[in-house]
């Protein structure tokens, strides 16, 4: 029969066979549970130590406290995360009510930072447009949305332009006396049709039945009178239109211009109108001159 070799034990293959209970320091194998040195060369003295009530009590009690501290770890990294993610918030719905560009918060990161305890976790606003803003965003339109949902509201509604030229529909709902804008929107072009499915949209997106509106409010255009009469009305015949009375009144105000006999002054507001409106070095003389 051939001869077998007899396996060469080191502290090394101990340690091995027991992952994660020895470690070795100065050449001498300590159990990291009980802190004691242990003899390697004995494999019965290694399972001997291993089995031993003392050390599976320890062991039991060693692995309890690091699932503890590891809880405790990632509540505290969970706390830190929220506490982040509330103050960017916060900041952002404080920028947005006072009317001030994410922009300029870059100007202020040196500010906060020096100054705030949580001012370092402070993106920068193109991360704060990207990813933190349409969170606040939806936020605050869940609140709009619980605050009229199924409620008996006012309707207002107006056309304007932005900077860019672009036709703005904007909608208001009042309740009691609390206004709140809840749409803007964009048409490419805007008509009776455009103005009524705008409206039609947002009374679903509220989940506000028809049958609990009671007043509509817009100026004396046109097409809006015309969304009220052949749009609204049909499906709400409930629904009152309240045609804006500053626009009545100064549709009022300019009948003058119609009549051939008030020419003469036409000419004359037409002419100050170029003087003063278009020719900003003279108004800021003007301005001095008073």
């Amino acid at each position: 029969m051939p001869v077998q070799r007899k396996k060469m034990v080191s502290m090394t293959t101990r340690m091995k066979a027991h992952p994660g209970v020895f470690r070795e320091d100065k050449g001498i194998m300590f159990c990291n549970f009980c802190d004691l040195s242990v003899e390697w060369k004995s494999k019965s003295t290694v399972d001997g130590h291993c089995l031993s009530k003392v050390h599976i009590k320890k062991r039991q009690t060693y692995e309890n406290n690091e699932s503890t501290r590891r809880q405790a770890t990632i509540s505290a990294i969970t706390t830190a995360a929220e506490s982040k993610k509330e103050v960017i918030e916060d900041l952002i719905e404080a920028f947005s009510i006072a009317n001030i560009p994410l922009e300029k918060i870059n100007h202020l990161l040196p500010f906060f930072k020096k100054y705030l305890k949580e001012g370092g976790a402070i993106p920068q606003a193109p991360t704060l447009r990207q990813i933190y803003l349409p969170r606040v965003f939806n936020n605050h339109l869940s609140l709009l949305q619980n605050f009229f949902n199924q409620k008996p509201v006012a309707i207002i509604m107006d056309e304007t332009t932005d900077d860019c030229s672009r036709s703005v529909v904007n909608t208001l709902f009042i309740f009691w006396q609390h206004t709140k804008l809840v749409s803007v929107n964009f048409l490419e072009r805007v008509n009776n049709s455009t103005i009524g499915g705008t409206l039609l949209s947002t009374l679903a997106n509220y989940d506000i039945p028809y049958t609990l509106l009671r007043v509509f409010l817009s100026d004396s255009a046109a097409y809006m009178k015309k969304c009220f009469r052949d749009a609204l009305k049909p499906i709400m015949p409930q629904l009152v239109h309240l045609p804006c009375c500053a626009h009545i009144i100064d549709l009022i105000g300019n009948t003058w211009r119609a009549f051939p006999n008030f020419d003469i002054l036409k000419i004359f507001l037409s002419k100050i109108k170029d003087t003063f409106v278009h020719a900003p070095a003279r108004k800021n003389r003007y301005l001095s001159h008073l």
